[in-house]
């Protein structure tokens, strides 16, 4: 009997209920994260690798893929949401996932947000960004040496509440 099972609808029905319970919804965080299942590989095959959609928080696994041994994780981030409603949900990648085309995917086909690791194997992204931190800091001090507001405040959204 089991095994007339349809594993990838059952796996799929499953992720959708669990992130239905779990109210995925604006503002919650989903990680992507891709992991080798132990001990699933012989001398012969290849281990079973799998791309997953977590829920930060309570570690609900929602959606999963199995990332094939020519491939990698980055061509199998949009089977993995396709059937999550992930609409101004946060979701944290790995810097592997740091890539234009995820990023494009999350913001225009699903209408999520994102925050990536960004390595060395960005470099041009990382130098991006320690320029714009360095430019930030700087005109922090200016503003703090010219008797203005002080540079912690600076960081937050004027809708924040004081953080002193």
């Amino acid at each position: 009997l089991l095994d007339r099972i349809d594993v990838e609808d059952l796996d799929r029905r499953t992720g959708s209920w669990i992130a239905e319970q779990q109210r995925l919804s604006a503002g919650a965080g989903l990680a992507m994260d891709g992991k080798t299942v132990r001990g699933s590989g012989d001398g012969e095959t290849a281990a079973l690798h799998l791309l997953s959609a977590i829920l930060h928080g309570s570690g609900a696994v929602v959606a999963q893929v199995a990332v094939e041994s020519k491939t990698n994780e980055i061509t199998k981030v949009a089977p993995l949401l396709a059937n999550l409603n992930i609409q101004g949900v946060v979701v944290t990648g790995d810097a592997l996932l740091t890539q234009r085309g995820i990023a494009r995917h999350l913001v225009e086909d699903k209408h999520a947000d994102y925050v990536f690791t960004a390595k060395n194997n960005q470099p041009t992204l990382r130098k991006d960004i320690e320029d714009l931190f360095a430019s930030q800091e700087q005109e922090a001090r200016r503003r703090q040496g010219a008797g203005n507001t002080p540079p912690e405040t600076e960081a937050f959204p004027p809708s924040a509440q004081d953080r002193r």
